[in-house]
């Protein structure tokens, strides 16, 4: 396994994700609101806040209903209910994990919640990217890792970039170390340190990736 600045690389997954909402079967509908997206996948969230990840197709802001493992367009959201252990901040955007996903929230808190807190959060989504506004500390968790998923958009001497709902978040690598190419676009597994800084500094992501991912 590789450390990576907190992060220790586990394994490359491909064309898989793991927490799939599973088959409902002879359950009612499951209904919630796209909150990200990912390769042949949604991340959908639940009215408490719980993100699952459904095959298909759609918009982040869709309202969804779940059946037979699939997701079915009903509707549209401008707001959402997410729920998941902060992990760090980079400039304006707060990321999360919740269920094993990451999701990436543009916040204007500044006095955010440290590492490892729990937050139930009401998010305000356009132009595809999820808006903090009303977030409350639910919790905290202990120092440790938690494995998360994410997808590699870029690898050069000394760093990865990760993309999260069409954010970017650059990781140094140690000693210069130079990934294969091989990894772009592959997601991969990894254990993301709830004992690191709060804010790590790369710069305003204003001018970082947009849109729906």
């Amino acid at each position: 396994m590789l450390t990576l600045k907190g992060f220790v690389l586990v394994a490359v997954v491909s064309a898989t994700v793991s927490a799939l909402w599973p088959a409902a079967g002879g359950a009612a509908t499951l209904k919630g609101v796209v909150v990200a997206r990912e390769r042949g996948t949604v991340l959908v969230a639940s009215q408490a806040g719980l993100i699952r990840a459904v095959r298909g197709s759609a918009a982040v802001g869709s309202r969804v209903a779940v059946g037979a493992g699939r997701a079915t367009v009903v509707g549209r959201a401008t707001r959402a209910h997410v729920r998941g252990i902060v992990l760090r901040r980079v400039g304006r955007t707060m990321f999360i994990s919740s269920n094993r996903h990451l999701l990436a929230l543009r916040s204007s808190d500044t006095t955010p919640p440290a590492p490892g807190t729990v937050i139930s959060a009401q998010v305000g989504i356009a132009n595809g990217q999820l808006d903090e506004q009303n977030e409350e500390d639910v919790g905290q968790v202990a120092n440790g890792t938690i494995p998360v998923q994410a997808t590699v958009t870029a690898v050069a001497a000394g760093s990865v970039t990760l993309t999260v709902g069409g954010q970017s978040l650059t990781v140094p690598l140690p000693g210069g170390l130079a990934l294969p190419a091989s990894l772009v676009g592959q997601t991969v597994t990894i254990q993301l340190s709830v004992a690191g800084n709060a804010n790590d500094d790369q710069g305003d992501d204003d001018q970082s990736g947009g849109g729906d991912g």
